[in-house]
């Protein structure tokens, strides 16, 4: 152990936002490059994540304009989703805590500039 040691109070919390849903049109999304070719609700979801989500290659791919269409295919996208309605803000349900015992290090960025040399927190005897 150090000469000088030091605690603190560590806190984290959860806030979950949305943007308004967009339509998918699954029929154009066959017409598109690459085509989605699922049946399920999951592997809709794996081929926009993996194709589609952020993607300026896919939303101005001319196939994919045509297909989709241009306003559609970026809308789709979600590139600029800006306005987000908060639906859960976990600060609001109670307290997630635990304390820190380690010394002040600048270098230390991921921890606030706190070098953790333990954590102290709720033990669960179940």
């Amino acid at each position: 152990m150090s000469e000088k040691v030091y605690v603190r109070k560590v806190e984290t919390w959860t806030i979950s936002a949305a943007s308004e849903p967009v339509e998918v049109n699954v029929e154009a999304l066959r017409k598109c490059e690459p085509p989605y070719e699922g049946n399920s609700d999951e592997e809709l979801a794996q081929y926009l994540f993996d194709n589609v989500y952020m993607n300026y290659d896919w939303y101005e791919n001319d196939i994919n304009i045509e297909a989709y269409g241009g306003d559609e295919a970026y809308q789709l996208a979600m590139e600029e989703i800006y306005d987000m309605e908060e639906f859960f803000d976990s600060r609001n349900k109670g307290e997630e805590s635990w304390i820190q015992v380690g010394v002040p290090n600048p270098e230390w960025t991921k921890h606030g500039g706190f070098e953790v040399k333990a954590n102290g927190q709720f033990q669960n005897n179940w």
